[in-house]
């Protein structure tokens, strides 16, 4: 189950946004290579690294996923590997999802729903299908944002079952992208996540020493520039244009 979401605390740098408090950050090794060299340490959790927001799925266990809506505006969100049911869809400004719905006989099935503003929805599906599945808002930026969860399906039976191809572990060595070990890419001590990426840490609550030096620097250099501008407009050009004669512009008149 996924508590309330979404988007992040005001005192978050932007863009940023968040299921569980935790922004999503791609991993040093791709959580796939991570599953496929990990052994039976695969179903912790821990060693995918806490910004890849992982949730270890046992084969063909039952996930419901409620997801509380905490913004003001509309989420489609996607499951890859999967098409879910929708249990509950609240109406806008409905709050948190708190267990007081009747579930229909038949749920609506699809691969995307749309949660409402401030509002809620319940999903459910049968992990049956073996691999590393984002969950995520289908609003590009939101992605890129940070908005995804990763479902890790059933990761010693993906060991068993699936071989990646030498051209995808060629075009990874191209790019010096590890292929085995943690999300750090430690393949000696798989729970030290050392160097693994994270997300930025809060922005501080008001000024730091910095940026109150900053913003005295700005105003006294403010105020010297409206102190010269005064001077300058009080002190006139010193000079004037000479007044011409008859329809001459500034000359003699001809004699």
């Amino acid at each position: 189950m996924l508590p309330p979401p979404l988007h992040p605390p005001p005192t978050n740098p932007p863009p940023s946004a968040f299921f569980n408090n935790i922004t999503y950050i791609q991993p040093k090794v791709p959580t796939l290579y991570t599953a496929l060299t990990t052994g039976p340490t695969a179903n912790d959790a821990a060693i995918y690294g806490v910004n890849t927001n992982a949730f270890i799925l046992a084969k063909n266990q039952i996930v419901d996923i409620v997801l509380n809506n905490a913004d003001s505006g509309k989420h489609p969100f996607h499951l890859h590997g999967h098409a879910f049911q929708a249990l509950v869809r609240s109406d806008d400004s409905a709050g948190p999802y708190i267990g007081n719905s009747t579930f229909p006989a038949v749920p609506m099935r699809r691969d995307t729903f749309m949660v409402r503003p401030n509002g809620n929805i319940v999903l459910r599906f049968r992990a049956d299908n073996p691999g590393v599945w984002l969950f995520h808002c289908h609003i590009e930026w939101h992605v890129a944002s940070g908005l995804i969860a990763t479902m890790i399906e059933a990761p010693t039976s993906l060991q068993q079952t699936l071989r990646i191809p030498q051209a995808h572990y060629d075009a990874c060595t191209a790019q010096g992208i590890p292929v085995a070990g943690n999300a750090a890419g430690n393949t000696v001590d798989l729970y030290d996540l050392t160097g693994a990426r994270t997300s930025p840490a809060p922005l501080p609550d008001g000024f730091t020493a910095r940026g109150i030096v900053a913003l005295v620097f700005s105003i006294i250099s403010g105020l010297l520039g409206v102190a010269m501008i005064a001077r300058y407009g009080a002190a006139g050009s010193g000079s004037q244009v000479p007044k011409g004669d008859g329809d001459g512009v500034g000359g003699e008149a001809d004699k």
